[in-house]
């Protein structure tokens, strides 16, 4: 925090600069995550080739089947593909001898947002003229220690290493992200963060209906709030702690994963409710219609759901130490707990819900915070980038963050 009190980002985007049309470029945007799969790496996926479109430029993605063949404009080649193992909402593309084909076409640049089979195939077999931007979206090597596999850590890391090093920049979502990829050796790296829609996501979406609907038919109570996935890595268990906590409060899950069926029998009898998926105007109205939102999780690489939160409005409370906590001026724009500490949690969540007008001016600080975030100007350097001799340099970073 500043001496204005105001929130710092890892990656604002510029206001102005050019509009990111210049010469168009054809880019093949690989992906094991997009539409109609929901979460943060297919919504990135989504946007950045619905602007690029805007933009004058052509984006061909592949991506998982199955699905639609055209999505924001793009056409999709979709890639045969299995449920994978431990978490079957993820789709693990099989036929690769495809994905190789498309991949070594004539291409102005290859954009590659995950490091599973379709993402790691087209980055290893594309031509060498071929320029390559590797968007880092998710810590395998991470996940895979939270779920047992600790065998395998050591051949993710590799490849991760493997794919940045083919690639002209390998774009971090944060500064945190950034300094643990360079600890490990990956080469050229950049911070590129993520943008987020305020006409979409805005205070402005605050709705009486989802209100009561979220809090279980009893608006008038305190309403916390989660989004995203209901998976282990996320330690949604530790939202316990808040309902026991603080008996008028009430809790709503918004998401669904491998986890629900145990979430739903560890929360049961309890003031919880869980939504499944929400999207578009309705998941905007969810986070405008809370007072507090609880993101535990400290795997995420960047936490798109929060910049949302922010947007509009809702005050969050994140994990000190993680990618996330960078996007949250602590005593700001909302609160930071010490991971794995009994009771930080709720004693976070408590201040906020009994503290009216600090919750209130967290919320207008997160509001304002998040406007900052431009998705035109991050793709704006994707086109940049994959025009050299062109790009003017990377997005502004704060002064307080360029070290």
């Amino acid at each position: 925090m500043d001496g204005g009190g105001v929130c710092h980002e890892p990656l604002p985007a510029r206001a102005g600069g050019s509009s990111g049309r210049g010469r168009p470029v054809r880019v093949l945007l690989a992906t094991d995550s997009f539409p109609p799969k929901i979460d943060g790496v297919s919504d990135t996926a989504a946007i950045v080739a619905r602007v690029l479109g805007r933009f004058g430029h052509t984006a061909r993605v592949i991506a998982p089947a199955p699905g639609p063949e055209e999505v924001e404009g793009a056409r999709v080649a979709r890639i045969g593909s299995i449920p994978a193992p431990l978490y079957p909402e993820l789709r693990l593309g099989v036929a690769l001898d495809r994905v190789v084909r498309i991949a070594r076409s004539r291409w102005d640049g290859a954009i590659v947002l995950t490091p599973g089979p379709i993402g790691a195939t087209v980055a290893l077999a594309l031509r060498r003229e071929t320029l390559l931007l590797n968007i880092y979206t998710t810590d395998i090597p991470r996940y895979l220690q939270t779920y047992g596999m600790h065998q395998f850590v050591g051949a993710a890391t590799w490849l991760l290493r493997r794919m940045a090093e083919r690639s002209e920049r390998t774009l971090c979502p944060t500064r945190f992200v950034e300094e643990e990829l360079r600890a490990l050796g990956f080469p050229r790296l950049e911070v590129w963060g993520r943008g987020v829609d305020t006409e979409l996501f805005n205070p402005g979406r605050r709705s009486a209906a989802m209100r009561a609907r979220l809090a279980g038919g009893e608006p008038e109570r305190p309403l916390v709030l989660y989004v995203g996935r209901l998976a282990k890595e996320k330690r949604l268990e530790t939202l316990a702690e808040v309902v026991e906590a603080l008996p008028g409060v009430r809790l709503a899950l918004v998401g669904d994963g491998p986890e629900r069926a145990r979430l739903e029998e560890l929360f049961a009898g309890k003031p919880v409710v869980f939504t499944g998926y929400l999207r578009g105007v309705e998941l905007a109205e969810a986070f405008a219609s809370a007072d507090v939102f609880v993101f535990p999780s400290w795997t995420d690489t960047f936490g798109q759901v929060v910049l949302q939160a922010m947007a509009c409005g809702l005050p969050p409370v994140v994990v000190t130490g993680s990618a996330t906590a960078e996007l949250v001026s602590p005593g700001v724009c909302g609160l930071h707990v010490a991971p794995g500490r009994p009771g930080a949690l709720a004693a976070a969540v408590r201040r906020l819900v009994e503290d009216e007008g600090m919750r209130r001016s967290m919320g207008m600080a997160a509001a304002a915070h998040a406007r900052r975030y431009s998705w035109e100007a991050l793709v704006q350097r994707l086109v940049e980038l994959l025009s050299p001799g062109d790009a003017p340099g990377q997005v502004d970073v704060p002064g307080a963050l360029a070290k």
